[in-house]
């Protein structure tokens, strides 16, 4: 029981800052540079490609709530791998505290590539419990507990238009 507390005191705790951009890479790694700088652009520019191509990689990834692997994952765990894998930026933190990152957008005609939405799922209270990648055309990737695994759907769906809760967008 002790260690199930534990583990849910890991998995609620975390930073609620500014995002950490990937570390510096040592001198003379030019396949990583390269890596980053791609990463980067892709930020930048709004690539949105690679941001799809990385939110189609977990589709079918199983929903796992604490989950962070390629094995099991949740909706904060998913949104943090896309932003990593496609960008090069590490977020930090669960649903809740990823609502505090960047700038909010007042409105879904304003939603670009990359921004994150927010959706209140749960029973338990007012606040915000779910989260997922806009990846623009109407369409978001998210970790489904209903359909219990990654999946990308749209936005416009009746079920998430009455839950959103809103979006922000991560400063780049």
């Amino acid at each position: 029981m002790r260690a199930q507390v534990l583990t849910l005191l890991l998995l609620l705790s975390g930073c609620a800052s500014a995002p950490r951009y990937t570390p510096p890479v040592r001198p003379g790694d030019r396949g990583v540079t390269r890596e980053l700088e791609k990463r980067q652009q892709a930020m930048l520019h709004g690539d949105r490609s690679r941001l799809i191509r990385v939110a189609q990689s977990y589709v079918g990834v199983p929903y796992q709530w604490g989950g962070n692997t390629r094995t099991g994952i949740d909706c904060s765990a998913l949104t943090r791998a896309i932003y990593r894998e496609a960008y090069g930026l590490e977020l930090s933190g669960n649903s809740q505290q990823l609502y505090q990152l960047g700038r909010s957008i007042y409105s879904q005609r304003q939603l670009h590539p990359g921004d994150l939405v927010f959706f209140r799922i749960s029973s338990q209270g007012q606040g915000v419990s779910h989260v997922g990648v806009y990846l623009g055309k109407n369409r978001f990737a998210h970790a489904s507990p209903s359909m219990g695994q990654v999946v990308i759907a749209p936005l416009s769906a009746p079920y998430f238009q009455a839950r959103y809760a809103g979006a922000r967008r991560v400063l780049r």
